[in-house]
């Protein structure tokens, strides 16, 4: 592997990439044929793989946001962040943009407050985990939430090659 490649690969960008192609597999599988496999639990385990690869593309973004912007001397958050949990007197736009949407635009709200596990009391079963998609406890459409982040990274990559 080329030094070029290797440095891509571990860019934020090349993450940012590389889990939208994995989202994008997952809904293709999502689109295929109901598989059988997996004890019936295929469209949730695809749906939530989707959903995690879209969240992480998405925080690989917000890292690569601060980092191409070292005036603000932002460090990148450790664990699971959004633009909403980014705390500075002088922010980036385009966090500032990123933290608006993660509360009023509805694709980027559901996708950052998915619920993973149930959040009231667990029910008498036991079980936690919580098939939100299949339940309806989420709008979500999984095909608009990867185009429009496909879009948001492509309009804030150009912004900042102006700079």
């Amino acid at each position: 592997m080329s030094r070029e490649a290797g440095a891509m690969k571990d860019s934020f960008r090349g993450q940012s990439n590389l889990h939208i192609y994995f989202a994008e597999q997952y809904l293709s599988q999502l689109n295929a044929e109901t598989f059988d496999e997996w004890g019936g639990h295929f469209h949730r385990a695809t749906t939530e793989s989707l959903i995690w690869q879209l969240l992480l593309a998405y925080q690989c973004h917000l890292a690569d946001i601060l980092k191409q912007q070292p005036k603000f001397g932002l460090s990148i958050p450790g664990g699971f962040f959004t633009a909403r949990s980014i705390v500075s007197d002088d922010l980036p736009p385009e966090i500032i943009e990123l933290a608006d949407r993660e509360v009023y635009s509805g694709w980027l709200k559901s996708l950052v407050e998915y619920p993973f596990l149930q959040s009231g009391r667990a029910p008498a079963g036991g079980v936690i985990a919580s098939d939100a998609a299949a339940q309806g406890h989420i709008e979500l459409d999984l095909q608009e939430s990867l185009e429009e982040l496909k879009s948001l990274i492509a309009r804030h990559r150009a912004t900042l090659m102006e700079y």
